[in-house]
Formats: C-alpha cells, sequence, structure tokens
C-alpha cells in the first residue's frame, strides 16, 4: 500500500457508503496504526469464521458482525472511520496475499463481512454501489414485468416475500446468483434469474469476492517482486509476523470465574459432558487421537463451555 499524505477528506455522505476497496487510500498512516487498524479488523474476520464454523443462522450472524464491527473497528471521529475501515483491509490484503490457503480464507471472510454490511444499508446506498460496480443489468419494464408477473409473485409468495408491481426486478444470468438458485429463491427463465431488489445482495456480493480474488493475486505479485524486499526493515515483519498471530483470549492466566484445571476434566466429562461430546472424549482417552471433524467439535465445545484451556494440550496429555 503506498502511503503518501491525503489531499482529500470525504464527505459525510461518503461516509454513509460502503467501500468497494478497489484503490488502496492516498493516507499518511503511522506504523503503529499500520498494525492495530489491521489487528482490530483480524478480530472480526476471526470472529466471522468462528460464527460460521459453529453454525450460526444467517440472523445471528448479522447480529454477531454487528456488534464485532462496533466493538473493534469503532472511532469516535467518522472520517477516522473511514480510513481505519480502508487502511485495515489493504493491510490485511497484504498479510493474507502471500499464499493460496491465506488468500482463500480472507477472501471468503471478507465477502461475508461485506455481505452482512451491504444488507444494513439503505436502499438509496445499495443501488449506489450497485451503479459504481457498473453493472450491466437493467430493471425491468412494465411490458417485461407484466409476462412473468404471475411466476414472480408465486417465488416470491413462496419465500415469504411480498411482490408488486412497484417492485424492482433485474434480469440476471442465472450463474452469477447461484446462491439464489441454490435455494430456490429466484424465477428462471432461459437461462437469466428474476432477483428482486432486496436479494441484490446476491450480485453485489458475487462481484465482489471476484474483484477482490483478482486483487489478492495482483497484489501478491507485488508483494514478492518488490514490496518485501524494499519494505524489508519497516513494513516486512510487521505482515509476516500478523499472519500467524494469535487473537484468542491469554489461556496462560487463571481463569477469572472458575478454579477448573486439567486435572478435573475426567470427572467433567462424566458428569457434565453432553453424550456426544463425551464419547468424543472418551474415544480421545482410549486411541490417544481423534480425526479432524472430532478435534474441531471437542475443542469448540470445550473453549465455549470454559471447561479448558487449549485443546492441544489435551491432546498432549492424552
Amino acid at each position: 500500500m503506498e502511503i503518501l499524505r491525503s489531499q482529500k477528506k470525504p464527505t459525510a455522505e461518503a461516509a454513509s457508503n460502503l467501500s468497494l476497496y478497489r484503490c488502496a487510500p492516498s493516507l499518511e498512516v503511522r506504523l503503529d496504526d499500520f498494525e492495530l487498524y489491521a489487528i482490530d479488523r483480524l478480530r472480526v474476520l476471526k470472529g466471522i469464521s468462528n460464527g460460521l464454523s459453529r453454525g450460526k443462522r444467517p440472523d445471528e450472524m448479522e447480529t454477531l458482525v454487528n456488534e464485532l464491527w462496533r466493538t473493534n473497528m469503532r472511532h469516535p471521529d467518522v472520517t477516522q472511520l473511514i480510513n481505519k475501515d480502508l487502511i485495515s483491509h489493504f493491510v490485511l490484503r497484504l498479510v493474507y496475499c502471500r499464499t493460496d490457503e491465506l488468500r482463500k480464507w480472507f477472501l471468503s471472510m471478507e465477502t461475508a463481512l461485506f455481505r452482512y454490511r451491504f444488507r444494513l444499508e439503505s436502499l438509496e446506498s445499495q443501488r449506489m454501489l450497485m451503479a459504481e460496480f457498473q453493472l450491466p443489468y437493467k430493471a425491468l419494464n412494465y411490458v417485461e414485468y407484466e409476462r412473468v408477473k404471475d411466476k414472480l409473485t408465486q417465488v416470491s409468495r413462496s419465500i415469504g416475500q411480498s411482490s408488486n408491481v412497484d417492485t424492482i426486478f433485474f434480469k440476471v444470468p442465472f450463474e452469477e446468483v447461484p446462491e439464489l438458485v441454490a435455494n430456490r429463491r429466484v424465477f428462471l427463465l432461459k437461462g437469466n434469474a428474476y432477483v428482486a431488489m432486496n436479494q441484490v445482495a446476491s450480485i453485489v456480493v458475487s462481484h465482489f469476492r471476484s474483484n477482490l480474488s483478482k486483487a489478492l493475486v495482483l497484489t501478491n505479485r507485488k508483494w514478492t517482486s518488490t514490496i518485501r524486499e524494499q519494505e524489508k526493515d519497516r513494513l516486512t515483519p510487521i505482515v509476516e509476523a500478523l499472519g500467524s498471530s494469535y487473537l484468542g483470549p491469554d489461556y496462560s492466566q487463571p481463569m477469572e470465574f472458575t478454579d477448573i484445571s486439567l486435572k478435573d476434566i475426567d470427572q467433567l466429562a462424566n458428569t457434565s459432558f453432553p453424550l456426544c461430546m463425551r464419547h468424543l472424549f472418551n474415544r480421545l482417552r482410549e486411541d490417544h487421537h481423534l480425526k479432524h471433524g472430532g478435534r474441531m467439535q471437542l475443542g469448540l465445545f470445550l473453549k465455549e463451555k470454559h471447561y479448558f484451556t487449549p485443546f492441544h494440550v489435551l491432546c498432549w496429555t492424552y
């Protein structure tokens, strides 16, 4: 990311819009803020990752994302809040562009974050974002709408939404809204999906994901060819350290509200674990090994219930 002094301040109108992160901001950034902003955003992304891995419903995820964003990305100054959003995104691009695995994780989490933030935007802001993407889709005119009105009404009714002549629909190639097609939330005709205005998040998010995926590849090329070597004494150590940062609770300190220790785990497994977790724990005791899925389930359960400190210590012990 090029670090320069900004010549323009974001307007109040721009502050209400969700950024598409197309260009790195021309801002002067202190190294402390460079790292701290990235850590704050990383807490949001890892919180989203944890929520998705625990199978939270869309409404629960929306609430979670709102709480994560308010807790970690807040700033008393609106302009600085916008800058923090932009800076933290592009710093993490540098951090997570370096390998296929890192790119895949960052792409998924940033797309999920964008999806839920987009849904909170006003209708006018959503239309502005569609225009900024320069999407080639036009709203159905009255004649086209009348031809498929009955089908659109049936689909809307089946998913619990209302549809009338004032509802705006867009005709898009079905492969661009795979999520809506998979969930049978759109009417399909001759290879096109008829998407209502309240469903355009799928279209915009799909384009956002595609653009970010391409940008990560380009960032990786710049990182390996020039940035890493040029910034080896300044930014490179920070970027490489952020990629392996642990942002979870500090389990090295005693728990404030419990006296449970590792020696209590056997008794708790017999008296307090649900049957499924007790079965996984007993298999770990007997075989000294669990498959990946079992380790994930048992580890998340133990940390969620605060029964245990790091799961890997349990594996070493048994």
